[in-house]
This record gives structure tokens, sequence and C-alpha cells, in this order.
């Protein structure tokens, strides 16, 4: 009979497509890991992995196994959150992933007033681009994901807890210094920098320009909003971002910033969860001081 741990081991491999990774998820050799899901392939009688010299490739019979698995770990989470919320806030654990804007920007004075209310609950946290954290949230491996860019999933359920202006940010001795708004056809000829494909901001400004008819040409990618300030500044060209991200730069005069023309300016924060997955206590009471901290800012 298969157990939970053969089955996070199989999860392990299937997310990360190679037994060395898998070993380091759940802390096996990787002979240990091999050993593993050759029993189970024996249990069932097919492959759950080709394999391709180095690298792992799922097959049919282990998709049918990875879907079955994620949905019996989601039942197994949704257990040991009940069960740490008769104990209250006394324990228990909260995995939160957040998109770059809110959690370099605004989670640290969040999460320092959450954890001085509840100590003893222990917070997992991971920043990286709003498509990768929708997709954790869908494989349930956070509570709750902190993004800027609604994902329209039906599986999901989105709530804004805060509402930003998008600005465009330029040079501080641009040509654009003495307009007064800026436009989308004022980007044209202009190289634009952005981050990473999949960040929610540049998700939402891409798809509100493309509807002004106008498709970005010369783009930069830096990685992330703090390398997109920095080229921003070093002359390399112009960005649109959310004006909290930025309010830093330019009340200290190194980054120019202009309200937008012609366009939606305004931008959501949302939280994400599974719309069926259990809301522990200690997500709902770091929701409410997300909220609190959002209607002061």
């Amino acid at each position: 009979m298969l157990n939970l741990d053969q089955l996070r081991i199989f999860q392990a491999v299937a997310q990360s497509l190679s037994f060395t990774r898998a070993a380091g998820m759940v802390n096996l050799t990787q002979p240990g890991i091999s050993k593993h899901v050759k029993q189970m392939e024996e249990h069932f009688g097919v492959p759950l992995f080709d394999r391709l010299g180095k690298r792992v490739a799922i097959t049919p019979a282990g998709e049918i196994l990875l879907q079955a698995t994620q949905e019996i770990m989601a039942l197994v989470e949704t257990a040991e959150q009940r069960i740490q919320d008769l104990k209250g806030l006394q324990g228990g654990r909260l995995r939160i992933g957040s998109s770059f804007p809110v959690g370099v920007y605004m989670l640290p004075r969040v999460l320092a007033e959450f954890r001085h209310k509840f100590p003893a609950v222990e917070v997992a946290l991971e920043i990286s681009v709003s498509h990768s954290i929708q997709g954790k949230v869908l494989a349930n491996e956070v509570d709750l994901g902190l993004v800027s860019h609604d994902p329209h999933d039906s599986r999901l359920q989105s709530h804004a807890f805060m509402s930003d202006e998008l600005v465009a940010i330029f040079p501080i001795h641009h040509p654009w210094r003495g307009k007064h708004r800026i436009a989308p056809q004022d980007l044209a000829g202009e190289t634009f920098i952005v981050a990473a494909r999949g960040a929610g901001t540049r998700t939402v400004v891409e798809e509100r320009l493309k509807a002004q008819g106008i498709v970005l040409e010369n783009v930069l990618d830096f990685g992330n909003l703090e390398g997109v300030k920095h080229a921003v500044e070093a002359g390399l060209g112009v960005s649109i971002q959310a004006r909290s991200v930025v309010r830093r730069e330019t009340a200290d005069g190194i980054l120019q910033s202009l309200p937008l023309a012609g366009m939606e300016a305004k931008v959501d924060y949302l939280y994400i969860r599974l719309k069926n997955k259990h809301l522990s206590n200690a997500a709902r009471a770091f929701l409410e001081v997300l909220s609190g901290s959002a209607a002061r800012s």
C-alpha cells in the first residue's frame, strides 16, 4: 500500500522533474528517491516517469497520479489546519506567496505587525512574479497569494485589498520633464524597461497599452523592480510602475514621475486562494492585518 511519504516523494519528483532536486526537497538521497519511485511503479505496473539521460519526464500515468496526489495533499493540509485551529493562534503555519510589488514594498511592515500579534504562528514567505505565485496557489504550495494581476481562474477566489496608481517614470534629465501627463503615444520611440515576463504590473501595462493600439517594440527586461528602477535612473529608458514602488526614488529626486493620460491608471493588489480550500485562523488573522495596513497606507 502507498503511504503519504511516498506520495510526497513522487510529488517532489513530478514538480522538479529531477531526482537530484527532489532529493533535496524531501531530505533524502538520490538512490532513496529512485528506490521509492521504483516501488510505486511496481505497485501500479506502469512507469510514472520517463528517464531521458539526466532529464526526467512525467508519463500520462504519472500525470493522473500527480493530480490525485495534489488533491490528497490538499485534504491532509486542510485537516492539519483545522486541527491547528482548535488551538487558536498558539501555533500553526502560514505559507504566503507574493509578487514583488507587495512582497518587497508593503509586506515587511505587515509581517512585522502580524508576528508581533501572533508570535507562535510560523510564517513562510516566497516572493516571485504574479504568474508563478498563481501556480503555487493552484498546486497548494502556498495558502495565500498576493498578486497585482487578477488571474481570472475559476479554481481561484480573488479579492482586492489595496489599490495603487500607475505612473510613468523616467530619468531626471529626460525631455518629458516639461510635460504634465504621459499618454500611451508618448512611448513611441522610447526604450521601455520592464520586469520579468509573468510579473503582474508588466502584464497589466501591456494589456492596457495593447488596448490603445500600442505594441512596445524596443523593450529591455531587467528581471525585477529594483533592476527596472536602476535601469531608468541610469538613462537606459522609461517605464510605467505603481506609485508606491517608486515613492522613495521620486521623493529623493532620483527619478521623475508623471501621471498617465488616455489609459486606465488604477491597479489593484489582490489576494488569491483556492476556491474550496479551508481558510485557517492564521490566514484569516493575516488578512485582517493586511487589510488594516492597506487602509492606513
